[in-house]
């Protein structure tokens, strides 16, 4: 049996593109044929392209997230999960992003619509896709995939049923990052400076403006121990580089006060592979990561920074409700007060000399690539024998 793998293949700048090569290795590794076709967002025409290749598999599997579809917040989708219909292939797909209407809608308001409002019909046009793009991968896939507990619980009751959970994959790391995470757990030491950092893809939904005041709200209620914080990515698209300029000339201003108070701040534009960003994160005290969007189905970055078995301050959303242990959350509703209280946890562990947080290793490996690729591997023979009856 052939599984046709539907992602953003092309584009080196893409998180899903990272996720589907590591788990197509493994499947291939485990003996599943695999054909990759490539879902670009240049063109409209590429949704079609991508489920006319998908007819080289008996089983088709999308990676899906919602940017990845030309148009507003996914519509031409419409066309892709058609054509397969048509085709009748039976479909599988992972939401990375499990969206409500009302979820879409607020997305498509307040990042869609300024782009929009000008022109009536365009932005008419795209309320009603944004209401009804959420419904399109649920109803038109015969299996669904979602990485957390809370993803599960978005979907409406009746997907429910068809729905498989399989956790987002963590990398194997390299032999020097596992001779980290053995060294890490084995002695205590406290850090002469505590190294903070955000890695990844510059981003509005990212707030490290969020995280700056929650670090100089610390600082000020008379935490003395020296802290660095480093902002290190490159940025996908125009509103990127503009959050990247606005973060980096704050950055700047707040440096000549908080200097006196301890408190480093360092803004780096730079692209890095999977392989430097994972040494980016090993390299730290505290992974922290800002996220804004409450639809944060998993994060690539979190799973990065779980195989050294670092300290990450993350939303209480996605995997936190997974293994709750592995993390020090904040919430949504209170983001400055609950970063700042999370940051201090995180950082007393490391004045008592735990640069390790052993839940973080103990869900890396559960979540190890080699074991969701086998997870894979149980569903499409579950898959297989439904097609066959």
């Amino acid at each position: 049996m052939k599984v046709a793998m539907v992602y953003d293949y092309s584009r080196k700048k893409c998180g899903i593109k990272m996720y589907g090569d590591v788990l197509v290795g493994w499947l291939r590794k485990f003996g599943v044929n695999v054909s990759i076709c490539d879902l670009k967002n240049q063109r409209y025409e590429d949704s079609v392209e991508a489920a006319l290749c998908a007819r080289r598999g008996d089983i088709v599997h999308t990676q899906h997230e919602f940017g990845l579809f030309k148009g507003h917040f996914g519509w031409t989708q419409l066309l892709y999960y058609t054509i397969l219909k048509t085709l009748r292939k039976f479909h599988i797909t992972t939401l990375h992003t499990v969206l409500t209407p009302s979820q879409a809608l607020t997305n498509y308001i307040q990042f869609g619509l300024p782009y929009s409002k000008e022109k009536p019909w365009e932005a008419i046009r795209g309320l009603i896709i944004s209401a009804l793009s959420p419904f399109m991968p649920v109803l038109f896939s015969d299996k669904l995939i979602v990485h957390t507990v809370r993803g599960y619980e978005l979907l409406p009751d009746w997907a429910k049923a068809k729905t498989e959970f399989i956790p987002h994959l963590s990398p194997t790391p390299s032999e020097a990052v596992l001779e980290k995470a053995r060294q890490c757990g084995k002695k205590r030491e406290v850090p002469k400076t505590i190294r903070v950092i955000t890695p990844g893809f510059l981003r509005p939904t990212k707030r490290y403006d969020w995280a700056i005041h929650a670090l100089v709200m610390l600082k000020k209620e008379g935490f003395e121990h020296p802290v660095e914080y480093t902002i290190i990515g490159t940025y996908q698209n125009e509103d990127g580089k503009i959050w990247f300029e606005y973060i980096k000339e704050f950055a700047e201003q707040v440096n000549e006060y908080t200097e006196k108070l301890g408190l480093r701040i360092n803004v780096i534009e730079q692209f890095m592979d999977k392989r430097e960003l994972i040494e980016r994160a090993c390299s730290s005290d505290v992974v922290l990561l800002p996220y804004s969007d409450p639809t944060q189905e998993a994060s690539g970055i979190l799973h990065d920074s779980l195989v050294c078995g670092k300290h990450i301050v993350v939303p209480e959303i996605g995997d936190v409700k997974n293994f709750p242990k592995a993390f020090y959350p904040f919430k949504f509703e209170n983001p400055l007060e609950t970063m700042k209280e999370a940051l201090r946890r995180a950082f007393e562990e490391l004045l008592k000399g735990n640069r390790c947080n052993p839940w973080a290793l103990a869900y890396a490996y559960y979540t190890s690539a080699d074991k969701v690729a086998k997870k894979h591997v149980e569903l499409y023979s579950k898959v297989r024998s439904q097609i066959a009856q």
